[in-house]
């Protein structure tokens, strides 16, 4: 399985990420920035199901909220950076 983790440049900006996507009816949860891939602090990703990313950047575009990176997440715990 994979899934795609939306990196938020706060806890509250993560926070509304995932209301937004609740709302449009995308399952979303806040977890933790992989430590592999953290670049300061303690940092919050969005993290959502594979099949959701062009959906998901619709509905937040039309919130003006942005993620500051995204990263797709195999089951085994790799990590890619999507080209934004």
């Amino acid at each position: 399985m994979i899934n795609y983790l939306l990196i938020c440049r706060s806890l509250t900006y993560a926070q509304r990420t995932a209301k937004a996507l609740e709302r449009a009816g995308i399952g979303a949860a806040v977890v933790r920035i992989p430590g592999s891939i953290r670049t300061e602090g303690c940092g919050y990703c969005v993290k959502i199901p594979e099949n959701r990313l062009s959906e998901t950047l619709v509905t937040l575009q039309k919130h003006d909220l942005s993620p500051s990176r995204i990263y797709m997440m195999y089951s085994d715990g790799r990590l890619w950076e999507v080209p934004m």
